[in-house]
């Protein structure tokens, strides 16, 4: 019995290990696959996909998806493309397991930039540029600018006018995926204040004197700030109005300065004189008015100025509110213009006066003379020309009027009158302020009404007339009176023998003087003025005063013979034509204003005049130039030509420099970031921008001769685009995907070659300011077709190459191209660059150095 208990307790022990030990093989041997938790992540952010919570003995792991192995490590990080993964999990141990996991990768929104906030005068054009934005994975497709919902732009950057106020514009910026981003820039239009000191005073010593800027406005309504300070002297106080009694005797000029919220000012002065109580103040006497020649010196004296109970003791001269001389008497050379001088006295006890004094420098002293030619009649219909070739002067215009209304403001021009009398005005002005008038009496008859100089009608036995004299009358009277001319001539002849005979010429009129009043002509008909007589035999002593004709006449009424003497020969005339040239290029100047003596020519479009001297004479021509473009220059005729190099005005003025020294430190700096990479590619955006720059540097005075735009307008516009362009391609020079494949190209801390563009030609111009539109609209569509034909080439070269392309600078033109300009000089001046930066984007690919680099480090 005991046996068998110990046999079945020995059973149920065996039983139970084996079924401990089945259970252990058992939970050993179960495998399970576990990829881990679905993620969701941002792009560009790397996932850590880990399978170590699977389960089973000696596993292997294999990541797939799509079929395609990802991994075969336990865990591993990875980046992903935008959008849902579904990565496998595969576990094995001889037999498998699987597991799947979620892996969603979000887009990352764009960022829009629109730019600082800006503060601007009216009329200023506004430039809006989103070239800031950008787009962490991916690239923008479009630009959306709005104000207040209403859309003003879909591009990139562009420029704009506002009206005065405030303005809110908003971008909004949309990416290849869809997803949106926004940003708001304020624009404020600001007009400036306009600042009201009040009315200058004069008040005795120890009066109150009260300061009131309460008419100054600001346009916009803006609060403003006010400052009051005496003119060279400490602040009086910043109140808009406010009283001072401690003002000494004499003249103190108080500035007002006003200041809106946006930091615009405007300023006003008043001057108080303050004078004792029984004091005369001074009386300033600066002179009479003068007028010289260029480089004279003239003398300004004080000394008729007085002080009835005291004395002066104190002179100053100012012009342009600035002092130029502090004696009573002083000389001084004044450039060519018209100069205002104030005199300023001040006596003893403080008080002063002022007196105004005009300068008139000029070239010289020959004034404005009009002659308008003679009275004309005609008959309706007919043209009449009016002519003032007659007038003289230096550099002077022209205006013709019919009661106040001007009809032309050229020398010479013709014009239908309708029936009636007119008294037409010819008012002839030099640039000095002085001018002269001549008036002429115009008569058109009506047709078919009898008048002067048109046939009347006929009368019975004398042709015509009615009640006037015929034309057989006036034939008759004709005769008579040329008869009696030969009688009184060969009666003067012989009474006068001393006088040379065959004089040609009158007696030289008398020196107009140098200053005269304004004339009023009379208005009474003038008698035409006679026709010259044609050149005959007379001149060589056949029919003159004592020729033969008149020897003839003296013979038929008696009269002794008159001995023919020797005529007076005229002088020869030669002929001298004068080129006027740009000094530096030799093109000619055409429109400038050439004089020779009393003579004054305006050369043609070949730059060329031509005047007639003495023969063997030798004389001083000079042009004053061209304003704005050249300076002045004389040269001496000697013999039948003469060429005058005029010096180019044209430069970038001291605040375009600076802008252009600020574009090329700024771009030096970029470079450097990157020149230690690799030389080639950077050095040869590094000479474009340089190009550009040196263009701006290299506009001369001859590119202006045929244009409206003036060069500051012209460089302004021009630097602009230059600064963007520069900007832009500073960033595409330094981009990460750049320096990549500065990095994989580099042959030795930068001491490869450096690729340099080529020099940009200033052929196209003189073209685009001598016509802004017509230049925009007929290189337009050739640039246009230049960007899509290189695009292709582009493309096509890269794809033979096996390489992504290069496409910063053609990317920089397409994006000029795309921008709206605010005028025609503008859009015209974006066709001229972005054509330049076309031509250097096919030179990159036309360069062996840069195309062996592309080869080398973008696959």
């Amino acid at each position: 019995m005991i046996g068998g208990l110990r046999r079945c307790r020995d059973h149920t022990l065996i039983l139970a290990y084996a079924l401990l030990l089945l259970l252990a093989t058992g939970d050993a041997s179960a495998l399970v696959a576990d990829a881990g938790a679905d993620q969701s992540v941002l792009s560009d952010t790397p996932v850590v996909l880990d399978g170590s919570d699977s389960t089973g003995n000696n596993l292997t792991y294999e990541w797939s998806e799509n079929g395609s192995v990802l991994s075969t490590q336990i865990s591993f990080s990875r980046k992903f493309s935008i959008g849902t993964h579904e990565i496998i999990l595969t576990v094995s141990d001889g037999n498998t397991s699987s597991d799947t996991v979620f892996v969603h990768v979000l887009n990352r929104p764009p960022v829009a930039d629109a730019g600082a906030d800006q503060v601007v005068s009216p009329g200023t054009s506004v430039r809006l540029d989103a070239y800031r934005s950008t787009d962490p994975d991916g690239r923008i497709a479009s630009y959306l600018w709005e104000e207040g919902g209403v859309e003003l732009r879909d591009v990139k950057s562009f420029r704009e006018t506002f009206d005065s106020g405030r303005h809110e514009i908003t971008l909004t910026v949309t990416d290849d995926l869809g997803a949106t981003d926004s940003d708001t820039v304020v624009i404020v239009v600001n007009r400036p204040p306009v600042a009201d000191a009040g009315e200058d005073m004069s008040v005795s010593e120890g009066m109150l004197v009260h300061f009131d800027a309460s008419n100054s406005s600001d346009p916009d309504g803006d609060s403003l700030s006010y400052l009051w300070k005496e003119d060279g002297g400490s602040i009086l106080n910043s109140a808009q109005s406010f009283d001072v009694r401690e003002f000494s005797c004499g003249a103190h000029r108080i500035l007002l300065e006003v200041t809106d919220t946006y930091g615009a000012t405007a300023t006003d002065y008043v001057v108080i004189d303050v004078v004792p109580l029984t004091q005369e103040p001074p009386i300033a006497n600066a002179g009479d008015d003068q007028t010289v020649l260029v480089g004279t010196s003239v003398t300004l004296n004080a000394s008729g100025s007085t002080d009835p109970d005291g004395r002066i003791v104190k002179y100053e001269w100012l012009e342009a509110n600035d002092t130029i001389n502090e004696s009573a008497t002083f000389e001084r050379l004044f450039p060519r213009g018209v100069h205002h001088v104030t005199l300023i006295v001040t006596d003893d006890s403080g008080a002063s006066d002022s007196d105004n004094v005009m300068i008139t420098v000029r070239t010289s002293m020959v004034m404005p003379e009009a002659d308008a030619g003679g009275d004309c009649e005609a008959l309706e219909g007919s043209e009449i020309l009016l002519d003032a070739s007659g007038s003289g002067g230096e550099n002077v215009t022209y205006q013709w009027l019919v009661n106040g209304t001007t009809l032309s403001e050229n020398a010479s021009f013709g014009h239908v009158f309708d029936p009636g009398t007119y008294t037409v005005t010819l008012v002839v002005s030099d640039e000095y302020g002085c001018s002269d008038t001549d008036l002429i009496n115009i008569t058109i008859v009506a047709s078919g009404t009898a008048g002067s100089g048109h046939r009347m009608p006929e009368t019975p036995g004398n042709g015509g007339g009615g009640g006037g004299l015929g034309y057989l009358s006036i034939f008759a009277a004709a005769l008579a009176l040329v008869a009696l001319a030969i009688g009184a001539t060969a009666f003067m002849r012989k009474r006068q023998s001393d006088v040379p005979v065959g004089r040609l010429h009158p007696e030289p009129k008398p020196d107009r003087p140098k200053q005269k009043p304004p004339r009023q002509k009379s208005s009474k008909s003038k008698p035409a003025k006679p026709a010259k007589p044609a050149k005959s035999a007379k001149q060589k002593g056949s029919g003159g005063p004592g020729g033969s004709d008149d020897q003839a006449g003296a013979s038929e009424r008696g009269a002794a013979p008159v001995s023919p003497a020797s005529p007076v020969p005229p002088k020869a005339k030669a002929e001298v034509t004068v080129k006027v040239l740009d000094a530096a290029s030799r093109t000619p100047v055409p429109g400038a204003i050439v004089h020779a003596g009393a003579n004054t020519r305006k050369t043609d479009d070949s730059g060329t005049v031509t005047f007639e001297f003495e023969s063997g004479k030798e004389c001083t021509i000079m042009t004053n130039g061209i304003p704005n473009l050249y300076d002045g220059a004389t040269a001496s005729v000697a013999g039948n030509t003469a060429t005058i190099l005029l010096p180019s005005l044209v430069h970038p003025d001291q605040e375009q420099d600076a802008r252009l020294r600020v574009i090329r430190q700024s771009f030096e700096n970029r470079y450097r970031e990157v020149a230690g990479y690799d030389r080639c590619i950077p050095g040869f955006y590094r000479s474009v921008a340089q190009r550009l720059i040196d263009y701006v540097r290299g506009i001369a005075a001859s590119h202006f001769v045929r244009g409206e735009n003036t060069p500051k307008e012209v460089m302004d516009q021009l630097i602009e685009v230059i600064a963007v362009v520069c900007m832009e391609l500073s960033e595409i020079m330094t981009s990460k995907r750049s320096v990549d494949l500065y990095a994989a190209c580099a042959s030795g801390s930068g001491s490869a070659p450096v690729c340099v563009a080529s020099q940009i030609g200033y052929d196209l111009l003189s073209d685009l300011i001598g016509d802004p539109s017509g230049f925009a609209s007929k290189k337009d569509s050739e640039v246009q077709q230049l960007l899509s034909l290189i695009d292709n080439e582009i493309t096509l070269r890269t794809r033979d190459m096996n390489v992504l392309p290069v496409t910063g600078v053609w990317s920089i033109a397409k994006d000029i191209l795309s921008e709206q300009s605010d005028g025609e000089l503008g859009n015209a001046i974006r066709i001229l660059v972005a054509g330049i930066l076309l031509k250097y984007a096919k030179e990159m690919y036309e360069n062996p150095e840069i195309v062996k680099r592309m080869k080398q480090g973008i696959l």
